[in-house]
């Protein structure tokens, strides 16, 4: 069997700005960071598996990343896809732990994106938001951003990330992937099939922004009574 090789690397145009892991002082190496990342990457388009016709070099590009361990569906510890849950405090700040968390638990799903790119958020979706969930209390409108595929702007779960490469090392080589894309991802809680990975290297595209005047929470479960 023919194999192919894969580059990972960070996504660029990122809008939000995230504090890496090395912000903690002895460990600080971002001088540098970018700059490795720049080198590796020229030395992966510059090879041949990459560059010459008929290549099985492949790139895939990432967000900030977040998760990646056990604090979301049982699959996760079932399946042993989870880094030690000591890894969510590995940036040593509260509100990062809980963001890491909240990525296992809520935002699993995919997206894949052609290139190397991000998914912007519509410049009236924060308006929208605000005017189609103010008749519903803080926790049902805090909960239209982990439900219904909501997706991400620039950032990616760990999981998911790993689940995509698994996904295109096991295409076969007739059938390739894209040259170039990037995962990002969207809340869902199931990370995606074999098929549906496919599918969505076959047709790269963003996830679409909800309209926030169609949600209704009982579809979700969600018993509320709006204001």
């Amino acid at each position: 069997r023919k194999e192919i090789a894969i580059c990972c690397l960070p996504v660029g145009g990122k809008v939000q700005k995230e504090k890496g892991n090395s912000w903690i002082p002895i460990f600080n190496n971002d001088r540098t960071v970018e700059m490795t990342w720049k080198n590796f990457e020229d030395k992966f388009k510059g090879h041949a598996v990459y560059k010459s016709e008929g290549g099985v070099g492949s790139i895939i590009r990432f967000g900030s990343l977040f998760g990646g361990s056990s604090d979301g569906p049982a699959f996760l510890k079932e399946e042993d896809l989870a880094l030690e849950e000591g890894m969510y405090k590995m940036s040593l700040e509260q509100y990062r732990d809980l963001r890491e968390r909240g990525f296992d638990r809520h935002r699993l799903g995919a997206q894949v994106l052609n290139g190397n790119t991000i998914n912007p958020k519509p410049t009236n979706q924060d308006k929208m938001e605000k005017e189609a969930l103010k008749k519903y209390p803080g926790e049902i409108q805090e909960a239209f951003g982990i439900l219904g595929g909501y997706p991400e702007i620039d950032r990616s779960n760990r999981h998911t990330v790993a689940s995509a490469i698994t996904a295109a090392l096991l295409k076969p080589v007739e059938e390739p992937v894209p040259k170039e894309m990037t995962i990002l991802s969207k809340a869902e809680q199931q990370l995606p099939t074999s098929d549906e990975w496919y599918e969505m290297f076959s047709n790269p595209a963003p996830a679409s922004w909800p309209d926030p005047f169609t949600f209704r929470p009982e579809a979700y479960g969600l018993e509320v009574e709006a204001k």
